[in-house]
């Protein structure tokens, strides 16, 4: 099969989905961010880990929507990978420099200042998770270093080597790809269910939701009924009640059939009132600049947190996790909220637009002009 270029070139693209990858990076945002009031302490922000598992199954479904049909040799696959890699990897390197920035900036505040941090500098964030870091490989397999440097690039690296398994399965099976993709998202979820992941269960985790969003897109092809307007709305109310009332790990696989639920409520109903709410133009371009949003959130709290230390001087707690962290009232969150998520904004915005983009521009023009 060969390459239909404009069809190729430009993957798919639907508003209502871009939107929700925009509202779930936001949840995670909020997750991340330390407990410096009660107020924080939510469930749905508590379970807004989960969003990574949604982003999985939008991934999933979004590829196989754009390239099950369009990898016909071995050059295609080639092209395919180096797309993703432009898409992924130079946001992820930028970020990368900036921790190992932090990093040389702490290992000199504790020598000469005598600073005490709640990680000594380069102790978890050492050559080895460099290096892991650079080949994408930290969440591989039990490295020990999946959340090292920017903790939020583990799922970068599970889901790089995933759009490759996909792509070499569609080259390599064609019409027959499918079965494949069930059974891989099915011995996913019994080993993450079991718990016999060997140290592979960030890579579990994205085989899993990556392959149900697969088998998501394909059944929505084939399903020629329209569902009621109100299925979507449906789907997402039961998504958010999930991550309100949901008490135990236990129940965590369950994400991935509720966003698959989501998903196809939206690609199957016409006109309902999500749809056209998510398709509102700051919802879209909140998706649209969300990969930026993910990967650039942890050095702004990491920043912030060091201005709360030791300029405002806030009083500190014990986290279960044996870090420090600093204690606001409830009107200084609401106002540290707001900030945050203007300057979170702001960055995510020129990172998108100097650093996303222009790259993959220059990756596409790459892949189509030296692989045609």
């Amino acid at each position: 099969m060969k390459t239909i270029g404009g069809a190729y070139q430009n993957a798919i693209k639907i508003g209502e989905l871009e939107s929700i990858r925009g509202l779930a990076a936001l949840l995670i945002v909020f997750h991340h961010i330390p407990k410096w009031n009660p107020i924080l302490d939510t469930k749905i922000i508590n379970n807004g880990y989960l969003m990574v598992e949604l982003f999985f199954v939008l991934s999933g479904f979004v590829i196989f929507r754009a390239y099950s049909n369009k990898i016909g040799d071995k050059r295609d696959l080639l092209r395919f990978q180096l797309l993703r890699f432009g898409r992924l990897y130079p946001v992820h390197l930028l970020f990368l420099f900036i921790f190992i920035f932090i990093e040389l900036a702490k290992y000199f505040s504790e020598l000469k200042l005598g600073f005490i941090s709640n990680t000594p500098a380069f102790r978890e964030n050492n050559f080895t998770a460099i290096v892991e870091q650079i080949f994408l490989i930290q969440s591989i397999g039990p490295t020990g270093n999946n959340i090292t440097f920017n903790g939020p690039a583990w799922s970068i690296s599970v889901e790089f080597y995933t759009y490759f398994i996909f792509g070499l399965i569609v080259l390599l099976l064609g019409r027959a790809k499918n079965i494949l993709f069930a059974l891989l998202a099915t011995v996913s979820l019994l080993m993450l269910m079991t718990h016999l992941t060997f140290g592979f269960e960030d890579f579990l985790r994205c085989l899993a939701g990556f392959f149900v969003g697969c088998l998501t897109a394909n059944a929505t092809e084939h399903i020629k009924k329209t569902l009621p307007n109100y299925f979507p709305i449906a789907a997402l109310s039961i998504i958010i009640l999930f991550l309100q009332f949901k008490t135990s790990k236990d129940f965590d696989l369950l994400i991935y059939f509720l966003t698959a639920a989501l998903i196809a409520s939206l690609d199957l109903s016409q006109q309902s009132v999500l749809k056209k709410i998510l398709n509102l133009k700051p919802l879209t371009w909140l998706g649209t600049i969300s990969y930026s949003v993910y990967m650039s959130h942890s050095a702004i709290l990491v920043a912030l947190h060091q201005v709360m230390r030791f300029i405002l001087k806030r009083p500190l707690i014990m986290g279960v996790d044996g870090k420090n962290i600093p204690q606001l009232s409830q009107a200084d969150t609401i106002i540290i909220l707001a900030l945050i998520t203007m300057i979170i904004l702001i960055v995510y915005t020129l990172v998108y637009n100097f650093i996303e983009l222009p790259m993959r521009k220059k990756s596409r023009s790459f892949a189509f002009s030296r692989l045609s």
